[in-house]
């Protein structure tokens, strides 16, 4: 079984498919990526992020969730330990330039501050671990995770060098079939609504009615329709799941079902 997942070995996303699911985990360029080789058969499962507890969403992966015709079978939170990553003879006081994904950096801007460092964008948090080793100088440094520092033979210069230690990355696990929960479970749907005053609250007056906790809303823009949107909502199941939904299509332009899967805790 293959996992396809965004970012190199020893990427957040890998660490994620790791806990996510057993196969052969398959690196992949980019969010986009993952979705086309599900869709081409090339993999059996892939794994995305879709929201970050302080960045916010990845509107890449809600973009193509609404696209494609995959569905989420099972959600995971990544607690983040971003770690400054060198060469083994370097340290912190020989680093100038750290090198990281743009969120990676965003969420370690404190030390980054406090140690004069400049930072440098790139693709993927393993990614500039690799090119970090590949310069082979003591002045550059990498944002990464523990798990690329092992795979690389890198040395951690220093640990838990967030921002905020309260930093998660939840995580979708995405299939070309749908499954249904054994175990108390959420719903992800996505639906547009006429562009008139009220439209949304008739949705979340039905969840309200019958009891049903919504846990997540996220609007997005439709690319052939400017200013309009549709709307991403994640809720947790109960006896009257199903009868919600089918009221919500009923005052929707249209609704499709992105996934079932079990609740997960951070």
């Amino acid at each position: 079984m293959k996992i396809g997942y965004f970012g190199e070995k020893g990427a957040y996303s890998n660490t994620a498919a790791i806990n996510m699911t057993k196969g052969d985990y398959i690196p992949l360029k980019s969010v986009r990526s993952v979705f086309d080789s599900l869709n081409n058969n090339e993999i059996d499962y892939g794994v995305v992020p879709i929201e970050n507890s302080i960045e916010g969403s990845v509107n890449e992966t809600y973009d193509n969730l609404y696209k494609m015709n995959f569905f989420i079978i099972k959600e995971y939170y990544l607690r983040i330990k971003h770690c400054l990553i060198g060469i083994n003879d370097s340290d912190i006081n020989k680093i100038k330039f750290v090198h990281s994904h743009p969120q990676a950096i965003a969420q370690c801007s404190d030390f980054i501050y406090k140690n004069n460092f400049i930072p440098i964008n790139e693709y993927d948090t393993a990614g500039s671990v690799i090119m970090v080793k590949e310069k082979n100088a003591l002045e550059h440094a990498a944002i990464a995770g523990e798990l690329a520092a092992e795979l690389y033979n890198m040395k951690i210069i220093s640990e838990d060098i967030e921002n905020n230690r309260n930093n998660y990355t939840r995580f979708f696990l995405i299939s070309r079939d749908m499954v249904n929960p054994d175990k108390k479970s959420k719903t992800s749907i996505v639906f547009s609504a006429e562009n008139m005053p009220g439209s949304l609250n008739k949705v979340l007056e039905i969840l309200s009615r019958y009891n049903i906790n919504m846990t997540k809303i996220e609007s997005r823009p439709v690319k052939f329709s400017p200013f309009n949107y549709i709307f991403f909502i994640d809720f947790e199941n109960n006896d009257n799941s199903e009868k919600a939904i089918n009221e919500i299509r009923l005052i929707t332009n249209s609704l499709k079902i992105l996934g079932k899967y079990n609740i997960t805790m951070l």
